[in-house]
């Protein structure tokens, strides 16, 4: 690998980066924003009671629960080097539009580009496999959280609507790896 392919994978490192941690900071500068016009009466709120004990309590347990299901499968990966196994992976250097359209071509088992490009793709697919776990653990932590704030319909609507993006998301990174795995056993020319 010479000096060019390194920025390159270097700068696609970065910009993933920045656009992972972009997102999110908006998404949570918006939430800000609306829970602020929420409390300050401009916008009509939903009467807030007390949460119960056993709610509040369980709601704990559970995002307990999720926090231990989060921090395993990051011990886990980072102990069978899942977490760095990629970072040098040409597949940086590419674009999104391109990766994405390599992802797509190994979903549908379609060969369309170079079969060992796709090979890379396919087995980093599969690799990548574990981020369902993270998923469920989200899952199980926002449910928690909902359960302990019970009380509050605008808590319980939130994490709902969280939990289930996260469920979906967990489903199509595990529905991916099943593919990726379909794909590499139909292929296995393409192996070397």
């Amino acid at each position: 690998m010479d000096g060019a392919e390194r920025r390159e994978i270097r700068r696609g490192r970065r910009r993933f980066f920045w656009s992972m941690l972009g997102v999110p900071l908006l998404g949570g500068v918006l939430g800000v924003l609306i829970a602020r016009q929420v409390n300050d009466g401009n916008l009509p709120s939903w009467p807030q009671g007390r949460t119960p004990e056993w709610a509040a309590t369980a709601g704990f347990v559970v995002t307990a629960l999720g926090l231990l299901v989060e921090v395993g499968a990051l011990v886990w990966a980072a102990r069978r080097g899942r977490l760095r196994s990629r970072r040098q992976s040409p597949l940086w250097a590419m674009g999104m539009r391109e990766r994405s359209r390599l992802v797509k071509q190994v979903r549908r088992g379609d060969v369309d580009a170079d079969p060992s490009t796709l090979t890379m793709v396919a087995r980093q697919m599969v690799d990548g496999g574990w981020w369902a776990t993270l998923a469920v653990g989200l899952v199980v932590v926002n449910l928690g959280q909902a359960l302990a704030r019970f009380a509050s319909p605008v808590a319980l609507v939130v994490f709902g609507l969280v939990a289930a993006l996260f469920a979906l998301a967990g489903w199509q990174v595990h529905r991916d790896a099943r593919r990726a795995a379909t794909y590499l056993r139909h292929h296995p020319a393409d192996l070397h």
